[in-house]
């Protein structure tokens, strides 16, 4: 098996595997080879050569390990931090690795002092207006709530520091809740609840924000967006009496933002709806009579356009976070133009790469 170290471009780095230096990394990839049959075990160790540009953060040195069966990857038992991402590239495989980050007590931490984003409500229910606060670090988002007297009701750090709060009666029980929103690692939206009367916290997946409709009913959110396309869907809260609540599609709003005038943009707006999982958008690219394939990816490149062709590349998670596979496809194009683009794809097929 051929592994390939690939470059950190801005700190860099020193590697070292199952003990063994291997060199340093600065603008090529750091090759290596290991047997593919049986068992066995590698331990990555990284150390950045230069320190952040900004002086706000540290690039921390770190070490991974990776189990290996018979020439394949073999899930991690537990939940990985996305330091290390491993890509299977044609008949070898890159190690991708981003540094643990921690910050430079005093340097960007400004926004701590001054609130992002402030929401006033009676929270706790007493009868007084409490305030919940949003503030940025580099690298995370807090939440905050005071109670009228002072009191810190609710204090919460997020891997994301653009947070968003929202106080409004999602539950309809004529009290205001504070949802929180922000995304994960992998761009993934989440959403907390939290009740101030009996201070629970629940969270949920895939929720982006709020929609204040008639009657002062709140709907939730789940928006998927390209520069060519947006879908909504919007759903409303139901609790359900000691059980998980449900949520309910009361309907879906679906819009085009621009029209894909050339062959590229034809492309990156089909590759682009199905990456957001807007398989119905992916559809609107499609020649008359070519129906959508089985395609699920969370990344992908355009490697070229030329003519009615395009070579692309996607990605495809085999253990999320964690392992993915490339793969190679050719496109072929034909004009039939429309409301949405001028041309469509009229043919999909799996190629070599670099062919």
């Amino acid at each position: 098996m051929e592994f390939a170290v690939m470059p950190d471009y801005l700190y860099g780095a020193s590697v070292r595997v199952n003990g063994k230096w291997l060199g340093v990394i600065d603008e090529r990839p750091l090759k290596f080879r290991i047997r593919d049959a049986g068992a066995f075990t590698l331990l990555v160790e990284l150390s950045p050569l230069q320190s952040d540009p900004t002086g706000d953060v540290v690039a921390v040195p770190f070490a991974r390990v990776i189990k290996i069966k018979d020439g394949e990857i073999v899930p991690p038992e537990v939940e990985t931090d996305g330091s290390i991402h491993i890509r299977k590239a044609g008949r070898s495989w890159q190690l991708h690795f981003v540094y643990p980050k921690v910050e430079v007590l005093g340097q960007g931490l400004e926004t701590l002092l001054l609130p992002l984003q402030t929401e006033s409500a009676d929270f706790d229910h007493d009868g007084r207006l409490d305030v919940a606060e949003t503030f940025a670090t580099n690298l995370r988002g807090h939440v905050r709530v005071k109670s009228a007297t002072g009191q810190i009701l609710l204090q919460e750090v997020y891997p994301d520091s653009a947070v968003r709060i929202e106080a409004a009666d999602l539950t309809r029980d004529g009290r205001p809740d504070l949802l929180i929103f922000w995304r994960g690692a992998q761009d993934e939206p989440y959403m907390q609840l939290w009740d101030g009367a009996d201070a629970s916290i629940s969270t949920f997946e895939g929720f982006t924000g709020i929609r204040r409709a008639a009657r002062a009913e709140v709907l939730l959110e789940k928006k998927l967006q390209t520069p060519f396309r947006e879908t909504v869907g919007l759903y409303r809260y139901q609790p359900v009496p000691h059980e998980s609540p449900q949520f309910q599609l009361v309907r879906a709003e679906d819009r085009t933002l621009q029209r894909a005038d050339v062959e590229a943009e034809t492309v990156e707006a089909f590759l682009s709806s199905v990456e957001a999982g807007d398989r119905k958008g992916a559809a609107l690219y499609l020649a008359k009579g070519f129906p959508l394939p089985d395609l699920h990816f969370y990344g992908h490149e355009i490697e070229s356009v030329e003519g009615a062709k395009s070579a692309v590349s996607v990605y495809e998670w085999l253990t999320p976070g964690y392992y993915d596979v490339e793969k190679y496809f050719a496109l072929d194009l034909v004009r039939q133009p429309d409301a949405v683009s001028e041309w469509k794809i009229r043919a999909i097929k799996p190629r070599v790469h670099g062919k």
